[in-house]
């Protein structure tokens, strides 16, 4: 049955914790897991009460709420079934569980609710179970044992426990002393045994002795005979005696082992009988013997030795009978005593046997007993209930008071010791916190510092690459690196970036954006390395295009338009709103309290907030309910009666009910309704709300509208473009202001909560002593306080957690954070808030007055003015008009100054041409306006304001409407624009960074290399070796010959100009590595490649330009009504260096998408090689020729920048005039047309006018045409007729008024891109010819070094030559030989005077190391010495002890051990050998001569367990076949724990012998003393022996140590209780 509900339980009901059948009655005991079951079926409500404790007071609390719904569900349950339940009696937990099951699957078939149930119980058994309930509680609460009483029995039980395990202790204590006493009276015994048996063998030595020394009379043969049988019968009767003897040892062990415990000294009278008839026996030998000894003593000697021999048996023979007399008695009393514990022990079962009960008998005994008494309390209460009501009441009442006073008392004890407790815990977890801290900040600075080491590091290592000249570019990326927090060096490689990159790939990754996003902010704004020179500083960052990014801003607002926005909510302007917040018990109540008051505010509390709603909820279901619906139309009654506010309430009760938190979303929504229905005169205080930073952002949102995560994160699809910005663009709305006046902390420590937890506990303790009865809501707090107690905590660890968001939130963001220290008296802190809210309320008011005042300024400054300055507005554009006309506007771009012309109508050029051919007569016509031009026209009086050029803040640009498809292909197509340029000039710009660090460390290498080649080796020091050995070869009479020195002195020359010869060829060699160097062809190479990227950066430009054109092309031609042409020419591409240099057919050039240049190389006598030779002319020549060809190939680099440069700028000039000429051409031919139509209306205004009309009209038509091709001076009246135009609509007007605005506004932003690139363009050239000057200048310089440090190193080699010649000629004319060698190395010369040319005279060897015996060690020799004798005795191992006595006597005595043993042991005495062996004997008389010889070899290291398990393990490595032997070889081979002395010191002088190695000696002489001989070769059997060295003082730790050898793992040893720490427990 236990495993089914265990099943049921863990499975299907899923309980908080499993539960399993050995401990269901331990873990359903408190009643938690029962509330659990009944919640999981939505029938216990109040779940969120019951307690897991297992202290009384929390089982009562549960057992009493978990009363009710049992009886609900009719189930068997009173006050009996609780306690058996909470005693753990077996089988009550299963029963009852089983019986909840039943219900429950009864309840869940018939799908009832609790609710339900409680509805369809009737009211008259609703009401008797609930008087019944009440009467469960008291009963319960009286057989329920106190908390304090359960506390004080289990502390007398422990303290029972504690007494008799020291009495335990004690005895056993005392038995051990008992044993040792008898231990040490038996050694004693034993040792006085040993004594009379060497006497008795002395006076058997001195009885030979004597018997040798009488004279032997000759008997006759029967005498002889018969005393040779009675001396037989006489031996035969000692060694029986002598076995009795030992029989009666071997008894007396056995009594005394057995003697502590009864059951082990259980001795049979048939025992005892048989041991006092071997004593008997024992003792009839023994006075046998003495008789027969007296008899010979007294037959064969009569002198005074003899008798005292006599006297001295005798005094034996008397103490021996004494002796057999106190152990027959001792005997007999041990006898009685074990008689009389054996019949106590009979008595002591015979009882109880007689008292035993089974354990179902008393259980039942008890289960009559509860049904007895429950009856008789039932029995007592139907009758007797009026009668005693009022005794028992009295009494109970008494017995209460004392009861809780002594509750009472005890709970303040308690409640101290939370306290203390308390506040150790918050000193721990502050102590934690602090160390947390602490680690975080080490980490930080950790970080920091390594990477300070980091930049000093790479900064050292750059100095030694580049000369201590490292770049500013690469200190401004390792300064960006270093603030963000990026490693310096390279973590890993990304060039073959996988898939799935490595976490070191990714930081490299960020680095690269890093240090890309750094060049390309450089680059855009002409900063930092992209700065222009001080020569040009007039080269500013070109000025915004405003027109261009109008145009995109409108663009991207067609095809992404902005959303529009909700209304905020609208909530009246209160008087001041605001929040207190701070920690439990920091005043945040008090003080609200005392300003609703004092100043009249609405306090809003969550808390209450939350309690009203799930009020009010309650109240309207009641409503409903009295209200008799019928079931089908309740629900839709409730929704429509329910108010918001018992919706909320609804919504929070079932989530309590749940035991989950409310959602901060429900919260947020239950203060914005208290809010609403708060009075707009008093305004308002949040007390201790918001608690988190999401409920401050869900707070503004529905206070404000504002959402401050989406105010965060802009569109995605609107985003401002990358490259120009609109001026006119609108700005962002300014943030509404915050939804609080004011945000209001009483700080104060965690010290004083707790402080103020444990008064505020004390005074209701107070309250609840002074008051007998306390009311439902002084219950409630107090009920509140002990929980804020239980969590206080968790409060102050989550405050903690949440208040960095709030404070950053109200402080930063909002601004609206004010702090106030609360560790004050309360009277000075509600003064201290009441200030303070007294003063935001006045800044508030003063704040509204100059809002209205502001507002009606601008309501009287805006009534009047409005029609002049239409009017003015209206003249202004007029004037504009005409002015635009006379006056272009001027431009700053290089283009030509002509560009003012191009920018009038076609029609004006074509009139002035016009006029420009008519004669001078017609056009100085008096009074013929017609034939007047606009500018023979005098000027008007009236001057208006300068035009407005196009793209200023006061041009107002053309909206007109465009087709669908322009804007929907623009877009993306900027787009694309702005990510190609943005991410090709990122990629350029990180080739160039490339770069520079590639030619640092080329230079670096090349110097490196070049200096390794300066010192690679040579054969001078060959040649001077041997003629240092040819000279000290010379005969000793020659030194003084003139020839033989003459000789010697030209064999020096020879000897100069051979090494000067290796020098002048070692110096034309590194000639030869460094043209080697410069002609590598890296430079050149990295040269064009540099120039590349600079060529691709103003291709980048140009492409930017050449799209940008487009795109307006496209745009003002969609507003035109016209259908955007193709593009009919590519784009311009900038020529690069072909750095490969392959010739390549003109098809493929053509076919190329980049056109390639081929790079030029310098003239052929410039890069011929140059033949090897000496002096200095060939180094000026190669000096003159490399600087030639540097400077050759920069200046061909800077020409070739400055020709692409002009190019580009060209292109873009030729791009913008081509532009212009195409939109004169469309002019053109508009014009054109709008003259045939002029001509249509003439033809028909001809049909109805009259005929000198058409005729006028005809030559008006005809002559146009013909005018441009006539002479300058020939007369026509063209002008005249050509002055009467047709008059144009309004309509007419405005679209041409429009085309040239549209037109001018088209051309102004051709006008701004076209300077804008060419001043990238030309910073683009400047800084490519830096870069390159920089490359080749740092070339020039390291090869100027590295011919420095070949001249200076010739010079310093030939120094050397003429150093050693100088000495070998002074020891030419000195006559002496050069006794030590004479070193050329590299540039140094040196006599070395550690080598000497004439040997030394060979030193002696030491003597042979000879061992010394120290203090009373054996040597090695000794040993072995010992060790053989042993051997040839006992090869076993085993030596009878008097043998070994034997053979020590006879190196004392005899004087054979002056050379085997130490002096010490020379004087050994007898008694000192017969300890030894007593000492080497354990219960038996043989002696392990091995162990005695390891014993003897000490000092040597002791070994630990671990040390011999290493050693074991090595040796069965060693032992592959596992036989459990090794050889000589493999014992070396593995070693011991120990290895020989290595700190030997070697003495100086060659007499003193070496040093003696004692344990190298001792490793071997171990394998001798362990290895078997018998064997071929020997062979060490290493487990015996390691079980040697396992030996331990202490027998246990023996015992133990041998155990783990033979497993061959650590066993460890259980260390046992001291009796102090006992006591101490």
């Amino acid at each position: 049955m236990s495993d089914i509900l265990c099943e049921w339980l863990n499975r299907e009901v899923m309980l908080s914790r499993p539960v399993d059948p050995n401990t269901l009655p331990k873990e359903f005991s408190t009643g938690y897991l029962i509330g659990e079951l009944l919640h999981k079926y939505e029938l216990q409500d109040d779940f969120s009460q019951f307690s897991q404790s297992g202290v009384a007071n929390a089982k009562l609390n549960n057992f009493s709420r978990l009363e009710p719904t049992l009886q609900l569900l009719g189930v068997q349950f009173d006050q009996n079934v609780a306690q058996s339940i909470m005693t753990e009696q077996p089988g009550a937990a299963t029963k009852l569980l089983y019986q909840m099951y039943i219900a429950l699957e009864k309840k869940k078939k018939a799908g009832l609710t609790g609710v339900a149930m409680e509805t369809m119980r009737p009211a008259a058994p609703a009401k008797l179970k609930y008087i019944e309930s009440t009467l469960y509680r008291e009963r319960l609460k009286n057989l329920t044992p106190r908390q304090t009483d359960l506390r004080l029995q289990q502390v007398s039980e422990h303290f029972e426990m504690k007494s008799k395990n020291l009495e335990a202790k004690i005895t056993h204590a005392h038995i051990v002393e008992q044993q040792k006493v008898q231990k040490l009276q038996e050694e004693q015994r034993v040792q006085d045994l040993e004594k009379q048996r060497m006497g008795r063998r002395r006076q058997n030595e001195i009885m030979a002795r004597i018997q040798a020394a009488i004279i032997q009379i000759p008997k006759p043969p029967p005498n002889r005979t018969l005393k040779a049988i009675e001396a037989r019968k006489i031996l035969k009767k000692k060694k029986e005696a002598e076995d009795m003897h030992k029989e009666i040892k071997k008894f007396e062990k056995v009594i005394r082992k057995g003697s502590p415990a009864p059951s082990s000294s259980q001795v049979s009278d048939s025992n005892i009988q048989e041991s006092l008839k071997t004593l008997d026996l024992d003792s009839a030998a023994q006075d046998i013997s003495e008789q027969t000894t007296t008899e010979l003593l007294n037959t064969y000697s009569e002198d005074e030795y003899i008798r005292k021999i006599q006297k001295r048996l005798e005094e034996d023979t008397f103490a021996r009978e004494q002796r057999e007399k106190r152990r027959r008695k001792m005997l007999m009393e041990q006898l009685i005593a074990h008689e009389a514990q054996e019949e106590a022990y009979r008595e002591e079962q015979l009882i109880n046997r007689l008292m035993r009960q089974s354990q179902q008998e008393r259980r039942i005994a008890v289960q009559l007993m509860h049904v007895r008494h429950e009856k008789e309390v039932l029995w007592q209460n139907r009758i007797f209930r009026e009668k005693q009501y009022e005794e028992r009441r009295l009494k109970e009442f008494q017995e209460a008071l004392d009861r809780e006073a002594a509750l009472a008392k005890q709970e303040k004890i308690d409640y101290e010791e939370q306290i203390l407790k308390e506040k150790e815990l918050h000193r721990k977890i502050a102590a934690e916190r602090v160390e947390a801290r602490y680690k975080k900040h080490y980490s930080i600075c950790q970080e920091v510092i390594n990477q300070i080491i980091d930049l000093s590091a790479k900064t050292g290592e750059y100095r030694l690459l580049t000369n201590n000249q490292i770049p500013i570019k690469l200190m401004r990326d390792w300064k960006e690196i270093f603030f963000n927090g990026k490693p310096l060096y390279e973590q890993a490689l990304i060039e073959p970036l996988p898939t799935e990159p490595t976490a070191d790939q990714v930081v490299e990754l960020d680095k690269m954006k890093l240090l890309d996003e750094k060049d390309y902010d450089e680059y855009k704004s002409m900063t930092g390395e992209w700065h222009p020179p001080k020569e040009n500083s007039g080269n500013k960052p070109p000025p915004n295009n405003n027109i261009l990014g109008y145009v995109i801003r409108r663009l991207m607002a067609i095809v992404y338009p902005p959303k529009a926005e909700p209304p905020p909510p609208v909530f009246p302007s209160f008087r001041i709103k605001g929040c207190i917040l701070g920690k439990l018990f920091c005043g945040k109540t008090t003080c609200a309290k005392f300003l609703e008051e004092g100043c009249n505010i609405q306090i809003l509390s969550i808390d209450t907030l939350v309690e009203e709603a799930i009020k009010t909820f309650h109240e309207n279901e009641i409503k409903i309910e009295t209200n008799l619906i019928p079931q089908e139309a309740e629900v839709s009654v409730k929704q429509n009666e329910l108010s918001i506010y018992a919706q909320f309430g609804e919504a929070s009760e079932k989530f309590l009910k749940k035991g989950k938190n409310i959602p901060d979303e429900l919260l947020v929504n239950i203060m914005v309704e208290a809010v609403k229905q708060t009075p707009q005169k008093r305004g308002w205080i949040m007390d201790g709300f918001p608690m988190t930073i999401n409920q401050a952002k869900l707070l503004e949102k529905a206070l404000t509208g504002c959402d401050p995560d989406e105010a965060q994160v802009k569109d995605e699809h609107f985003r401002k473009p990358l490259l120009v910005t609109d001026p006119t663009a609108p700005k962002d709305p300014p943030l509404p202001l915050p939804a609080f006046d004011f945000a209001l902390l009483l700080d104060v420590s965690d010290i004083t909560v707790l402080k103020r937890m444990a008064d505020s506990k004390k005074s209701t303790q107070d309250q609840q002593e002074d008051s007998d009865q306390a009311s439902d809501t002084e219950l409630k707090e107090r009920e509140k306080i002990d929980l804020i107690r239980d969590q206080m905590q968790y409060r102050i660890a989550g405050f903690r957690e949440s208040w960095p968001k709030l404070e950053k939130w109200f402080s930063v963001q909002q601004n609206i954070l004010v702090k106030v220290n609360a560790e004050i008296e309360e009277n000075l802190l509600c003064r201290r808030v009441k200030e303070i809210i007294l003063e935001e309320i006045f800044k508030k008011q003063n704040k509204r007055e100059k809002v209205e005042k502001r507002e009606a300024e601008k309501k009287e400054g805006t009534l009047t003015p409005l029609q002049p300055t239409e009017t003015l507005t209206d003249k202004n554009k007029e004037t504009e008009l005409i002015s635009q006309d006379k006056e272009p506007a001027p431009t700053k771009s290089k283009v030509p100054k002509e560009l003012p012309k191009k920018s009038d109508s076609f029609k004006d050029k074509k009139r002035k041409k016009d006029e420009a051919a008519k004669g001078k007569d017609g056009a100085n016509k008096p009074g013929s306006a017609r034939g007047k031009s606009p500018e023979d026209l005098p000027p008007s009086t009236a001057v208006g304001p300068p035009p407005t050029k196009p793209g200023s803040d006061k041009w107002v640009y053309i909206d007109e409407p465009l087709p669908k498809e322009i804007p929907e292909f623009l877009v993306p197509y900027w787009d694309m624009v702005e990510n190609n340029y943005v991410n090709t000039i990122k990629t350029i710009l990180r080739h160039l960074r490339d770069e520079q660090h590639s030619l640092i460390y080329y230079l670096a290498d090349i110097r490196n290399n070049f200096l390794n080649y300066l010192k690679r080796p040579d054969h001078k020091q060959e040649f001077v070796s041997q003629w240092q050995a040819d000279f000290n070869s010379t005969a000793d009479d020659l030194w003084e010959d003139e020839e033989t020195k003459a000789e010697l002195h030209q064999r020096v020359t020879d000897l100069r100009d051979r090494l000067w010869d290796i020098c002048d060829n070692r110096r034309e060699e590194a000639e030869q590595e460094r043209a080697d160097f410069m002609n590598d062809g890296w430079l050149p190479d990295h040269t064009g490649i540099v120039m590349n990227h600079f060529l691709s950066l103003m291709q980048v430009e140009v492409d930017r330009f050449q799209d940008t054109k487009r795109l307006l092309h496209d745009y003002y031609r969609g507003m035109e009504g016209k259908i955007p042409t193709e593009a009919s020419q590519e784009f311009t591409r900038i020529p690069l260096l072909d750095i490969v240099n392959v010739e390549q057919s003109g098809d493929q050039n053509k076919s190329r998408r980049i056109p390639v240049i081929p790079r030029r190389a310098p003239s052929p006598e410039i890069n011929t090689t140059k033949p090897k030779s000496r002096g200095t002319q060939l180094k000026s020549n190669k000096d003159e020729n490399s600087s030639e060809n540097v400077a050759f190939s920069f200046g061909m680099d800077e020409k070739f920048i400055i020709d692409t440069w002009q190019t580009a700028v060209l292109a873009i000039s030729n791009m913008v005039t081509a532009e212009k000429q195409s939109k004169e051409t469309e002019e053109e031919k508009e014009y054109q047309q709008t003259e045939i139509k002029e001509r249509e209306c003439q033809k028909s205004f001809q049909a109805t006018g009259g005929k000198a009309a058409g005729k006028d009209a005809k030559d008006t038509k005809k002559q146009p045409p013909k005018s441009p091709t006539k002479k300058k001076g020939a007369p026509s009246p063209a002008p005249v007729v050509e002055a009467t135009p047709v008059p144009l609509t309004p309509e007419e007007l405005k679209k041409q008024e429009l085309k040239h605005k549209m037109r001018r506004e088209y051309f102004r932003a051709l006008e701004l891109e076209e300077e804008a690139a060419k001043s990238r363009l030309e910073l683009i050239k400047i800084k490519a010819i830096a870069f390159v000057e920089d490359l080749v200048r740092k070339a020039e310089e390291t090869y100027k070094d590295m011919e420095k440090w070949l001249g200076a190193r010739f010079l310093a080699e030939m120094s050397s030559v003429e150093k050693l010649t100088e000495v070998a000629r002074y020891h030419i004319e000195s006559s002496t030989k050069i006794q030590f060698e004479m070193v050329l190395e590299d540039t140094d010369f040196f006599i070395s005077s550690e080598v000497k040319v004439i040997p030394d005279p060979v030193p002696q060897p030491h003597p042979p190391p000879a061992e010394t015996s120290a203090n009373s060690a054996l040597t090695t020799s000794q040993l072995s010495m010992l060790h053989k004798q042993f051997l040839q005795l006992a090869p076993k191992g085993l030596i009878p002890s008097k043998t070994f006595i034997d053979i020590f006597l006879d190196l004392i005595t005899l004087n054979l051990g002056t050379n085997n043993l130490p002096d010490i042991w020379l004087r050994l005495t007898v008694s000192d050998l017969q300890n030894l062996a007593s000492m080497l004997t354990v219960h038996s008389e043989l002696i392990d001569w091995r162990r005695f010889l390891l014993a003897a070899s000490q000092p040597w290291p002791i070994p630990s367990v671990i040390q011999l398990l290493k050693t074991l393990h090595g040796f069965k490595a060693v032992d592959e076949a596992a036989s459990g032997f090794v050889t000589h070889e493999y014992y070396n081979q593995v070693g011991l724990w120990f290895k020989g002395s290595e700190d030997l010191k070697i003495p100086e002088s060659p007499t003193e012998p070496l040093p003696f190695n004692r344990l190298e000696h001792l490793i071997t002489f171990f394998f001798t003393l362990f290895a078997d001989d018998r064997m071929d070769p020997p062979q060490l059997e290493y487990i015996k022996m390691l079980l040697y060295f396992a030996s331990h003082p202490d027998a246990v730790e023996g015992v133990y140590r041998a155990l783990s050898i033979a497993t061959g793992t650590y066993i460890h040893r259980k260390k046992e209780i001291s009796s102090c720490m006992v006591i101490g427990l």
